[in-house]
């Protein structure tokens, strides 16, 4: 067969043209070829972009979490945690640090007003140091101002009896009104309203309160808390510049109202700025006052306007083991008078041979009360063990006499102290501490004495 029979009869290949010099094999174009390398690069970017804005949203959901659980942690969970709580009523951190901040505030007040006064009569500033450190409670006020755990740790301590206080009064079905609040508050102002409303009235207007942070009853030294301090601290009187008090002046009654309101706005701005209290807290501090005031009165009503008297002298010390080689010495023939002086951890007794002078019996703690009742004239008893430690002590008189108005409520008050002692150690299964609170001291505000 021929070649020309031998075809297929489908049409020829068209030839493809020859490649363009400088062109890419197989014919594409290059225009296509751009456009799809332009797309893929904007993608890439638009992709970055879109995990940059992704991270960077990311990273502020984080710290605005971060900053929530902060903020959680410091205004809800912190403020209430537990630090004590007294037949199911729970004490806060919040309530704590309050409380911790307003017997600073109370406390400075008082020391400055003490300060003023010595420096008054010419004393210096150690001078005025080495006289406070010699007298209780500023002496023990002073060291809790210093050390903060000695503070917290006392406040502690003050928080569980005030919440006590209130437990007791409402089970003896023992209420305040507003009026006894507000006679509180007159009381701490050193304020008396005029008997007959619009009458002439002349008065001395204290001029700063008359403030009592807590109560101290006995003439013995207060017991340090068990805190060990990290380095020895030495009181220094930091001056306050305060205007010179003006001469007491006789007053009407509106003046002396005046002066009064004056007083109480400025020290109630003080307590608001500087404690963080609210009008409610404050004027909780002033009924738990009264709701204390009303509980004396009805747990004290076996005081009588006459009392035992005691001429005694005492020196206290620190150990059991102490106060025997104290005894030792005085049966040996030392003189009373040195040892008080050398050994005694009662610096006021202590600095005048460890006379207490005559006194009710009822000024001192129950251990002391009932030591001085029972000892022979003259004998020397101990140990006596009592909350400030081991007193060796000697009674040189003893006798009946009629109680000043400053007695009889010296010794109401002695009788209140025994009588929450005594109830604390009742409630002592239904109340616990929570050592939590040692993260929690404030040492605000600033006191003259740091």
């Amino acid at each position: 067969m021929s070649k020309r029979s031998q075809t297929t009869a489908l049409p020829k290949e068209t030839p493809k043209p020859a490649p363009v010099e400088g062109s890419e094999s197989g014919g594409k174009q290059p225009t296509p070829k751009l456009r799809q390398e332009y797309r893929s690069r904007a993608e890439r970017e638009h992709e970055i972009q879109r995990w940059v804005i992704i991270g960077t949203i990311a990273a502020i959901v984080v710290v605005v979490l971060l900053l929530g659980v902060t903020i959680v942690s410091d205004q809800i969970i912190k403020p209430n945690q537990v630090v004590a709580s007294v037949d199911g009523q729970n004490i806060t951190v919040s309530q704590f640090q309050k409380r911790v901040k307003l017997e600073r505030y109370l406390r400075n007040q008082q020391l400055t007003q003490l300060v003023q006064t010595y420096t008054s009569f010419g004393y210096t500033e150690q001078q005025i140091v080495q006289q406070l450190q010699q007298q209780e409670p500023y002496a023990t006020w002073i060291k809790e101002l210093q050390v903060s755990d000695q503070m917290g740790l006392s406040m502690i301590d003050t928080m569980v009896e005030e919440q006590l206080i209130r437990n007791a009064a409402k089970e003896k079905g023992i209420t305040v009104s507003q009026a006894d609040i507000d006679t509180q508050i007159n009381k701490f102002f050193g304020y008396t309203p005029p008997v007959l409303a619009g009458a002439e009235a002349t008065a001395t207007v204290t001029p700063t309160p008359t403030i009592t942070p807590t109560p101290f009853v006995s003439p013995t030294p207060s017991p340090a808390p068990t805190v060990t301090p990290t380095s020895e601290v030495t009181a220094t009187v930091t001056p306050t510049p305060v205007a010179t008090l003006p001469p007491t002046a006789t007053l009407t009654s509106d003046a002396q109202q005046k002066k009064f309101t004056d007083n109480r706005d400025t020290v109630f701005r003080d307590l608001r700025t500087q404690t963080g209290m609210s009008d409610a807290d404050i004027n909780s501090y002033f009924e738990l006052q009264a709701l204390r005031a009303k509980l004396q009165d009805a747990v004290s009503t076996d005081v009588t306007t006459s009392g035992t008297f005691v001429d005694a002298r005492h020196i206290l010390v620190a150990t059991e083991e102490e106060a025997n080689d104290v005894i030792a010495a005085l049966n040996s023939g030392e003189s009373f008078a040195d040892l008080a002086k050398s050994v005694s951890t009662d610096t006021g007794s202590g600095a005048k041979g460890g006379e207490l002078d005559w006194q009710p019996i009822t000024t001192y703690v129950k251990e002391f009360q009932d030591a001085v009742k029972a000892a022979k004239i003259g004998d020397i008893v101990g140990p006596i063990k009592s909350q400030f430690g081991y007193h060796v002590i000697q009674v040189r008189g003893r006798e009946d006499r009629e109680l000043t108005q400053a007695q009889i409520d010296t010794a109401k008050s002695g009788a209140f102290s025994n009588w929450l002692k005594d109830y604390k150690e009742s409630k002592k299964d239904q109340t616990t501490t929570n050592s939590v609170w040692a993260n929690f001291v404030p040492t605000t505000p600033q006191t003259i004495f740091g």
